[in-house]
C-alpha cells in the first residue's frame, strides 16, 4: 500500500482536480468580465500572464519573480498562482508550489463565496499541500497543517490517514481513517479504505 502511495506522488498531474476546478472559476470570472465590464486592463494583465506561461523554457521562479501576480480579482489571481503552482511541481520545485499552494489555501479561506464552492476549493489546495509535505518527506510541516487546518471531510481524513501512514504513525493513521468511514459510503469505498489501514 505504501508503494501505491508513492506511486501517487511521482505522478506530477496530482493537482489536476485543482486545476479543474479553477478553470470553473476563471471561466466564471471570464463571463463577469462581458456581463459586468469588468476592468480591462486587470483582463489584460491576465492574458499576458498567462502567455508567458505558456513559454516552454520559462522557470517557475524567474515566473515568480519578474511578473506580478497580484490581481484584484479573486479568480484571476487563483487560477494564476494554481498554474505557477503545476508548473513549480512539474519542475520538482516543491518549495515554491508549497508556498503558492499555502497563499491560495488563505486566500480561499478569506474570500466571500459559496459554501460549496469554499469547501471545494479547501479540500483540493489541503489536498495538494499535504501532499507536497509528504513529497518533501517533511512530518512535522504536514502534521501541523492537518492539526491547525481539519476539514470534517471524507476526503480530508482520508488523506490525512495517507500521510500518517507515509510517515509511519499507524495510531494517527487509524483514528483518521477510522473518521473517514463515519461518512456515508458505499461496500467498496469502505473496503479500500479498511485495506489502507495499517495493522494495529
Amino acid at each position: 500500500m505504501l508503494d501505491r502511495i508513492l506511486d501517487f506522488l511521482k505522478n506530477k498531474y496530482f493537482i489536476g482536480g485543482v486545476a479543474l476546478v479553477t478553470l470553473m472559476l476563471v471561466g466564471s470570472s471570464v463571463m463577469n468580465y462581458y456581463n459586468e465590464k469588468a476592468n480591462e486592463a486587470e483582463f489584460k494583465k491576465f492574458v499576458k500572464i498567462n502567455e508567458e506561461f505558456s513559454i516552454e523554457e520559462s522557470d517557475s521562479n524567474e515566473l515568480l519573480n519578474n511578473l506580478d501576480l497580484n490581481f484584484d480579482s479573486f479568480g484571476y489571481e487563483l487560477i494564476t498562482k494554481t498554474i505557477l503552482a503545476k508548473k513549480a511541481v512539474d519542475e520538482e520545485n516543491f518549495g515554491l508550489a508549497l508556498n503558492l499552494f499555502l497563499e491560495m489555501y488563505q486566500l480561499v479561506q478569506s474570500e466571500t463565496m459559496s459554501k460549496t464552492t469554499k469547501n471545494i476549493l479547501q479540500e483540493q489546495y489541503a489536498e495538494n499541500i499535504v501532499r507536497i509535505y509528504m513529497e518533501k518527506n517533511d512530518f512535522d510541516g504536514g502534521a501541523t497543517f492537518i492539526k491547525e487546518n481539519t476539514i470534517n471531510s471524507l476526503r480530508f481524513h482520508e488523506l490525512a490517514g495517507d500521510f500518517y501512514k507515509f510517515f509511519e504513525k499507524s495510531e494517527d493513521s487509524v483514528f483518521h481513517y477510522n473518521q473517514a468511514l463515519t461518512f456515508d459510503l458505499d461496500e467498496a469505498q469502505k473496503n479500500i479504505i479498511n485495506l489502507k489501514k495499517p495493522k494495529e
